[in-house]
């Protein structure tokens, strides 16, 4: 199914109450600091409200502040408030939201109606706000086939709706927003300059910066709900980003040092959705418009954009640049975007610096906002050494191995990927034979799946599932033996560019890459950390780091000193196992489920797709069952072989430490007893 929508993030701010203030910035009577740079003279316990209480207009979105297409929104007491961009079409007058400030949906019986909202984030038409338990509401004013406007929604996702939360990653976000790709922006560009229109639908996502600064997670109303998906961020995620804004599907952050980079990313156009678009890696030229539907029909171009550094603002007299950035959306197509910084130009007046996101440069404009000390950023230091403290160790790795056969090892041949990364992007693979290299390119881009993941696949135990392109770079045989260069023509010239040809399977210790002609036929990659055999490989080694595994070792759960036991803690003690058990009990039950599920799935679709691909009906592309037939049955059966696998292996784990928690509990029954004598 295609990506609809997405949302995401939490953060729990408490709001000021000033009461004199709050009369003044209501009736309209703003006005801004003319002051160096230095803490505001404003009594303010939050760092969100920069634009004011009831501010005349919102010029930077926070997590308590923003704006879409049609409104700008604040948060006073845990309460939305809204007031119309366009005065002509109501008073400017700020006013409760949909009439009570808080979602509410009475027409679904059901609806997790909140207590407090916590965080606001908005674009285009789309208003979502993240409740002070960490649970996402949307509300959409344009019409769409996917949902309902002008409404409400707690429930989100496909195959299943629920509703969406931050989790144990998430939560301790750098920052949050949505980028909403819709018929306001109307098409897309892709790396060729082919224009795309969107569709029918929409792409709604919501981007988290995590804690580090160096991975955004998101989430997508299309997708089961969690944050087990991700991009890297700029230069290979070495870069430490501190602030993240987002638009149409583009997203711009910005470090300590004031350097920023811009991105457009979602599920559709990073190439992650073969079933419902068409990919290529091969350069044309399209002569239909982005305003044209059936150009959403032609082949997207891959691989996906990457991060564009943007011009360093100049800094001269007292000019300042704080965390707080927006982007947003002010046309059609993947340049109508306006970048903005808050902070204060050279004579110390508050605005922000604005620029068109393709343009070369800053031009600065005065606005009344406030801002506190923890917001700004210290370029000044930074202009004497950017670098210093925002660079992180690329989140890069290396593999090496060999290409196994039946179990047999190849002769001659041995092969490695130097730079693979675990959240995304290219890599190079390099092939040795008889003291010769070449280097070919390997496009990875993530496995759709349909089950909601309580991991995040590749590092907490589980692999990660991609489908790979190969690409031959000009030049690459050049240098090369006529023996060597007929063996690798032999072996890759057909698959040149051809998209998805390999299946990859990471993690943090290994990698296997398999073509899907020749299922038997597997390269087999290791970090050094196991064997670069293929036939020793070990199923345990796909649950290697999961957390319950931890648990079962957590002080808490387990003895340290016997000597000094008192009969309360062991009975705490005996309790906590207790509850572990049950919840080890209710996990092997979710991953029964899961085979179940997709068993259940392969006997759907698997019979629909070769009536389909066996009719005349497999010509059809509006709707796109061309498209669906080219990869559909691939992504069932190797999601089917995925979650069989890792279940399995997760099911034997866990039945493993129900009989370690048994023989725990029998011990600590009898050593009760000794206490209570």
């Amino acid at each position: 199914m295609r990506a609809l929508g997405r949302v995401l993030a939490l953060w729990l701010l408490t709001l000021l109450s000033s009461c004199a203030l709050t009369k003044a910035l209501y009736l309209g009577e703003d006005s801004y600091s003319e002051k160096p740079p230095g803490p505001t003279p404003i009594d303010r316990n939050t760092t969100e409200d920069i634009n004011g209480l009831f501010p005349e207009a919102v010029y930077i979105k926070t997590r308590t502040q923003t704006f879409n297409a049609y409104h700008y929104y604040i948060l006073r007491d845990g309460l939305i408030w809204y007031k119309r961009i366009d005065r002509a079409a109501d008073p400017p007058v700020w006013r409760l939201f949909d009439k009570t400030g808080l979602p509410h949906n009475p027409w679904r019986p059901g609806f997790n109606k909140p207590k407090r909202i916590a965080e606001l984030s908005a674009d285009a038409d789309e208003l979502v706000a993240l409740s002070d338990e960490g649970g996402f509401y949307r509300y959409c004013f344009d019409k769409n086939i996917a949902h309902k406007s002008n409404v409400w929604l707690d429930l989100q996702g496909w195959p299943y709706a629920e509703q969406l939360y931050l989790d144990g990653r998430t939560a301790k976000n750098r920052s949050w927003a949505l980028g909403k790709r819709n018929a306001q922006v109307l098409y897309y560009e892709d790396p060729f300059g082919n224009q795309h229109h969107n569709g029918t639908m929409e792409i709604a996502t919501t981007y988290v910066l995590l804690e580090d600064g160096q991975e955004i997670c998101y989430a997508d109303t299309g997708l089961p709900v969690d944050f087990s998906r991700n991009y890297i961020g700029p230069e290979r995620g070495a870069f430490k980003a501190v602030s993240l804004s987002a638009s149409a599907s583009k997203m711009f952050v910005i470090n300590d040092a004031g350097e920023m980079y811009t991105r457009l990313a979602d599920f559709d156009t990073i190439g992650c959705d073969p079933m419902l678009f068409k990919y290529t890696y091969r350069p044309y030229q399209s002569d239909l418009p982005g305003t044209n539907y059936l150009s959403n029909l032609n082949e997207w171009g891959l691989p996906a954009e990457d991060w564009r550094p943007q011009p360093r603002i100049p800094l001269t007299g007292r000019a300042t640049l704080t965390r707080h950035i927006t982007i947003l959306q002010n046309g059609q197509g993947n340049g109508a975007r306006e970048l903005r910084v808050a902070g204060w130009n050279p004579q110390g007046k508050t605005g922000y610096w604005s620029k068109g996101i393709f343009d070369d440069t800053w031009t600065f404009k005065a606005a009344p906002l406030y801002f506190g000390e923890p917001s700004i950023l210290k370029t000044r230091f930074a202009e004497i050494n950017p670098q210093e403290g925002t660079r992180w160790p690329s989140l890069d790795k290396a593999y090496q191995g060999y290409r196994w056969n039946d179990g047999e090892k190849e002769r001659d041949f041995s092969y490695s990927i130097p730079n693979f990364n675990i959240l995304e992007g290219d890599c190079d693979f390099r092939i040795r034979w008889r003291g010769e290299q070449c280097t070919l390119k390997l496009y990875p881009v993530e496995l759709w799946t349909y089950l909601k993941r309580d991991y995040v696949p590749g590092r907490s135990g589980s692999p990660k599932v991609f489908l790979v392109t190969l690409v031959i770079p000009e030049n690459a045989f050049a240098g090369l033996s006529r023996e060597f260069t007929a063996l690798l023509t032999k072996k890759y010239k057909k698959y040149d560019g051809k998209p998805f040809q390999y299946t990859l399977t990471a993690s943090r210790r290994f990698i296997f890459l398999r073509d899907a002609d020749k299922a038997e036929d597997v390269v087999f990659l290791g970090d050094g950390t196991i064997s670069d055999a293929y036939r020793e490989f070990r199923q345990s080694w796909l649950v290697e780091n999961f957390e319950e595994l931890r648990r079962y070792q957590a002080p808490e759960l387990t003895i340290d000193r016997p000597d000094v036991l008192t009969r309360e803690k062991l009975q705490r003690k005996i309790e906590l196992n207790k509850t572990f058990r049950k919840e080890l009990n209710y996990l092997i039950r979710s991953l029964k489920w899961e085979k179940l599920t997709a068993l259940k799935m392969n006997a759907s679709y698997i019979p629909t797709h070769y009536t389909l691909i066996l009719t005349p009906l497999r010509f059809i592309d509006i709707p796109k069952i061309r498209t669906i037939t080219r990869f559909g049955e691939r992504i069932v059966l190797e999601n089917s072989s995925y979650i069989y696998t890792v279940s399995k292996a997760r099911i034997q784990l866990y039945e493993d430490l129900l009989e370690l928690l048994e023989a725990r509990l029998r011990y600590y029954h009898k050593l009760e007893k000794t206490l209570h004598k």
